[in-house]
């Protein structure tokens, strides 16, 4: 098996080679779970061209939103009628609800089914990429992800169903709608051994690859340490050698969270930004974090504050952009607007809200009312998505 892959992964470096002739490298912004937060005011403030986002379906499923009226919905398509192109999904919490993945052809995955094709019947038509999933090896329990007694993995023959008796016999009804490129994902954390030893995981990558109706992968790299990309990604490729990629989801959440013990006063810079803003040495990174998402503070505190973390690299956007390029991804969005900023942030909380582009719940607010554009990655931001809208004209 190792030589296979071998031998696979030497295919794709010869495939990619030429293939970096006609793939450009988009940049767009990422609203998460959240459609509601889409806010075409703030997409006007960068040169962003898509956007992404991936509800929760079981909201649908159990009746708590409605496909035909619900106003997240309606933001996604105003979005697509301002002139952004839209990469649209489904978040499937099967593991979050302790729910198993249904049988084919039973009338529990005929109720999951028809509220796609509910979803579709609102929003197809405005959609230029389709994910089909969510993080699976993270959302689906255990045992939907390995080989089941009738010999297949129960994750991967609901995509497949998905895909063949939903999404594409929805658009072969529909020929007047523009069929959007189709995707499997998004993987997480591919770069983990564990991860990469999971038959879901595995058999979603050589779905992505065998099936000639899906235009490709997802996968999100959320990193420690940027040497995880292209551990993800030479992982990818060994089995899945030249087939686009997409990063929906990507940042350096697992480099914060590793450090949100630390106090501040532990660099030179630290004991300087500690006093320079009259705060104790001996802060702990999460009480700091906590004033912040409370009583909100400057974007050259904010920007300060990292500054004085030996841990921290301040052009990490522009690496991944690199990878991007060296290894065929497409598309991939970050994060653009606040969302999750606790109050009350303890050493295990997660710090989604040093992300987005615009950090709404954590800044002060620019003098006009707006919220400031976060000076972490604002700049970069912008370039990459320059950089990637001349990739695309270049290739036309």
């Amino acid at each position: 098996m190792e030589k296979y892959l071998s031998r696979l992964f030497s295919l794709a470096i010869v495939l990619l080679a030429s293939y970096q002739a006609v793939l450009s490298q988009e940049i767009g912004a990422n609203f998460n779970h959240d459609p509601e937060i889409i806010d075409i005011a703030y997409l006007k403030k960068t040169p962003v061209e898509w956007i992404r986002t991936t509800p929760y379906i079981f909201e649908y499923i159990d009746g708590k939103k409605d496909p035909a009226t619900e106003p997240g919905l309606s933001k996604v398509i105003e979005a697509k009628k301002a002139g952004y192109k839209v990469a649209f999904g489904f978040r499937w919490d099967f593991n979050k609800y302790k729910l198993r993945i249904p049988k084919p052809g039973s009338s529990l995955e005929k109720k999951y089914f028809a509220t796609v094709t509910a979803l579709l019947t609102r929003m197809g038509n405005n959609l230029d990429m389709l994910k089909l999933g969510n993080e699976p090896n993270l959302e689906t329990m255990e045992e939907d992800m390995d080989v089941n007694n009738e010999g297949y993995v129960p994750l991967v023959k609901f995509m497949e169903r998905l895909l063949t008796e939903v999404v594409l016999p929805f658009y072969k009804a529909h020929p007047q709608y523009n069929k959007p490129a189709i995707y499997v994902g998004s993987l997480p954390a591919l770069f983990e051994p564990g991860q990469q030893k999971i038959p879901g995981v595995v058999g979603l990558i050589k779905l992505a690859q065998d099936n000639k109706d899906l235009a490709g992968l997802a996968i999100h790299l959320h990193i420690s340490d940027t040497l995880e990309i292209p551990k993800a990604l030479d992982f990818v490729r060994a089995i899945m050698p030249s087939k686009p990629i997409i990063v929906p989801e990507f940042s350096l959440f697992r480099l914060y969270n590793r450090h949100t013990s630390d106090i501040l006063g532990n660099t030179t810079k630290g004991v300087e930004f500690a006093k320079k803003y009259g705060y104790a040495d001996t802060m702990r990174l999460y009480q700091w974090y906590s004033m912040a998402n409370t009583k909100h503070v400057t974007a050259t505190e904010w920007a300060e504050l990292f500054d004085s973390r030996k841990w921290f690299f301040p052009h990490a956007l522009q690496t991944y952009y690199r990878y991007f390029k060296q290894y065929g991804v497409v598309l991939a969005t970050y994060g653009y607007m606040s969302q999750s900023a606790p109050a009350n942030v303890k050493p295990g909380t997660g710090v989604w809200f040093v992300n987005p582009i615009f950090a709404c719940k954590s800044l002060k607010r620019d003098a006009n009312g707006d919220c400031a554009a976060n000076p972490l990655w604002y700049a970069d931001f912008v370039d990459i998505v320059n950089k990637g809208k001349a990739a695309r004209k270049a290739t036309r």
